[in-house]
This record gives structure tokens, sequence and C-alpha cells, in this order.
């Protein structure tokens, strides 16, 4: 995203009867990345980052700021729950939670990806992409995900501490979500199995 690495802004210039990408047609501003994944008007923008934030079953630790820092560092993100004081003001504890941690860090990655995928589609291969095509794919690579991190526990790193931290991962926001993503590999009894 840093080094031109993007077919964005000046990449198009240069290439006859394709100046006009430059520009996004939905806000008539210049594609630069940050403007891609958080302030594009463009529908899908929108309803990915309003999944990825429904999906977020952590009450006591607040769903952060999406903006290109976020994303960029988002391998980085230590997750603190937030609790209230007698004042009602907010107090993050020092305890770093593993699971949410690595729930936010997968939602934010595979959201900003699914957001740059759908925009070179729409503009590079002018696809039309419905919102329910847009949400399909969305759940999709969520599932993929939690397919990933069920079939590594029960199959390839099978000792407990792994399968607390899955189970820390996906747990609340399997039970928040139960029925909305379209299928569920989930179930706690394959993650809380038999240990190597």
């Amino acid at each position: 995203m840093i080094h031109s690495t993007h077919l964005i802004r000046k990449y198009w210039r240069n290439i006859n009867s394709y100046e006009d990408q430059e520009i996004c047609v939905s806000c008539n501003e210049t594609e630069l990345m940050s403007h891609i994944i958080t302030q594009c008007k463009e529908k899908s923008m929108q309803l990915i980052w309003d999944l990825a934030k429904n999906f977020w079953p952590h009450r006591n630790i607040p769903w952060p700021e999406i903006d290109l820092g976020t994303i960029l560092s988002c391998g980085c993100i230590n997750v603190h729950p937030v609790r209230p004081t007698r004042n009602n003001q907010r107090q993050r504890k020092k305890t770093m939670h593993h699971g949410p941690t690595q729930l936010l860090q997968i939602l934010l990655s595979e959201s900003a990806y699914l957001i740059w995928v759908l925009r070179c589609e729409r503009v590079i291969q002018e696809k039309t992409i419905t919102e329910r095509e847009i949400s399909t794919r969305w759940h999709h690579a969520i599932n993929e995900r939690l397919t990933i991190d069920e079939v590594t526990t029960t199959k390839l790193i099978r000792n407990r501490k792994y399968t607390e931290l899955i189970k820390g991962t996906w747990e609340l926001a399997m039970k928040k979500t139960r029925g909305t993503l379209a299928h569920q590999p989930y179930q706690s009894e394959v993650l809380v199995g038999r240990i190597a």
C-alpha cells in the first residue's frame, strides 16, 4: 500500500482510455488507499465495515476507529478491556486478551482486503456487485479463517494453550451471530476436544 504497488492515482494517467480511473466515481476524489479502504461513499466499503463491527462480540472492548493507520498496524494491535469507574469514566485494564486481539486482527485484515478486491473488480473489471454478494463474500472470508483455525487446533497444533486461544477468539462471536454466517463450522466440543 505504501510503496506505489497498488493500481491507484497516477498509475492511470499514462494509460490511454483509463485516465479517468485516477478519480473515484462515487466521491469525485483522488483514489488514495485511505480513501478506498475507509472513506469512500461506495456501498461495499461501508457495508463491510458494518458487518465487521456487528460481528464484534466484546461489549467491554470498544470497536476501534477505522483508519488506514489502524489497518496497516493491525498485526500489532493489543486489545484491552475497558471497565467503568465510579465517576462513569472508562478505564482500560492492563491485561491483554489474546482471543479478542486475534479476532480483531482477523476482522480488520480480512475486511480491508475484501474492500480492496471489490474495488478492483468494480473499477478495473467494471463489475456490478450487489449488497447480497458483498455480504456473502465477507461471511465466506470469515468462515474460511474460522475453518483454518478449527483445522489447525484439531489436526495440527493440539495443545491446551492453542486450543484456548482459538476458543477465546471465536466462541463469543459465534454465540452472538448464531445463524448469520453462511455456514458455521465452529462447534465448541471440537475446540475443547482431545488434547495431544
